[in-house]
């Protein structure tokens, strides 16, 4: 067992309501797909670009920050808010689907610019690429380490910068999928046309799901504070699972110049909910579980995917989307976004009180999902 010792966010300073992208794009988009957009459970989302709207309606983007700036500014509000000695921490882990470069992983540049903050002694481990389930991943080699190193804590890192990934919104009119499918049987779109056009909502839509922000986690054995106990996992259930969520190296869109692309089948909220369940149960039959049933739970913090991916889940695990067990969800999705490996993160940061256990759950690229238990007691 490890304790949460300490948890602290960082988000750009620029932020932007979904009435206000929108209301940017209306000449472009049809009602129904408006309608769409307004569904997700986004209010607003924080960005890197201090000109999202104007980017997203085609011009040369400003950012303000990046990917390791958050990280970096979480790691040192987590220590900081924590008061202790750093030179105890012998780990850093740090994932990130949206790195600034290739190389250095993210872990080395964090070390890079936390000098006379971190030792340059402590072990680094990157863990980036593995989509929005990685965080319970690496609270559990943060577990291992620590078990070979009483004493010593470990910093769990997860930053993303979603919102320079979106494609520049072109095109002089964007659909709803139903329309889209209305115009193929009505013949006037061919099979081409109709791929393309599936694939441009597809980006508006991504454009108002995403949102950027940092968290980080401080890991060590302090009585008093919340305990991960048993984790469960599950990877690629199906083969075809395997690219449910993909992201290509090398765009062709021809406003993001080679830079890679985000890619969502439609059928993820189905198999996403699936993977959610299934490690869920196995947690809950775990014989070292404090619980046996979610009834026994006061959190279920579910990953932000989407309120339709939450909705889906809730469903399938009994669970009232309108109960105070998934506000902190919800409430994470409406203020952020989707923040892929930090969403939930940011809900046990935001967490303030601990009486009983919370289940933790995360989903994504892979098609991966992990599970796990935190216990006050």
């Amino acid at each position: 067992m490890i304790n949460l010792v300490s948890a602290a966010t960082s988000v750009p300073k620029n932020v932007f309501k979904t009435t206000e992208l929108v209301g940017s794009l209306m000449h472009k988009l049809t009602p129904e797909l408006i309608n769409t957009i307004s569904g997700l459970g986004v209010d607003q989302r924080y960005s890197a670009l201090e000109n999202y709207p104007d980017f997203l309606c085609g011009k040369p983007k400003i950012a303000t920050s990046s990917t390791t700036e958050l990280a970096v500014a979480a790691t040192k509000r987590c220590i900081h808010e924590w008061g202790g000695d750093p030179n105890r921490i012998g780990l850093l882990i740090a994932a990130t689907n949206t790195p600034d470069q290739m190389l250095p992983c993210l872990a080395s540049e964090i070390m890079g610019r936390t000098h006379g903050l971190l030792s340059r002694s402590l072990r680094t481990v990157g863990m980036q690429a593995q989509g929005c389930s990685v965080l319970l991943k690496s609270i559990e080699v943060a577990q291992w380490y620590l078990a070979a190193n009483p004493g010593q804590l470990a910093i769990v890192v997860m930053a993303e910068v979603h919102t320079p990934f979106a494609a520049p919104l072109l095109r002089e009119e964007y659909c709803g999928y139903r329309e889209i499918l209305k115009l193929r049987k009505d013949r006037r779109l061919n099979v081409e046309q109709f791929e393309q056009q599936k694939l441009d909502t597809t980006f508006v839509i991504q454009s108002m799901l995403f949102g950027d922000g940092a968290v980080a986690i401080l890991l060590g054995s302090e009585e008093g504070k919340p305990a991960f106990g048993p984790i469960s996992h599950l990877t690629n259930d199906q083969p075809n699972d395997m690219n449910l969520l993909t992201m290509t190296s090398n765009s062709s869109h021809p406003f993001l110049n080679g830079r890679p692309q985000y890619f969502m089948q439609p059928n993820v909220p189905m198999r996403g909910a699936h993977y959610a369940v299934t490690t869920v149960k196995n947690v809950l039959q775990h014989p070292d579980s404090p619980v046996s049933d979610l009834a026994e739970v006061d959190d279920c913090l579910i990953h932000t995917g989407s309120k339709k991916i939450l909705d889906g889940v809730c469903s399938q695990l009994d669970l009232n989307p309108e109960s105070q067990k998934v506000h902190g969800s919800y409430q994470v999705l409406e203020r952020y976004g989707n923040l892929s490996s930090a969403s939930t993160g940011f809900m046990l940061a935001e967490k303030d009180e601990w009486s009983g256990p919370a289940m933790v759950v995360g989903f994504g690229v892979g098609f991966a999902a992990s599970a796990g238990i935190m216990n006050f007691n």
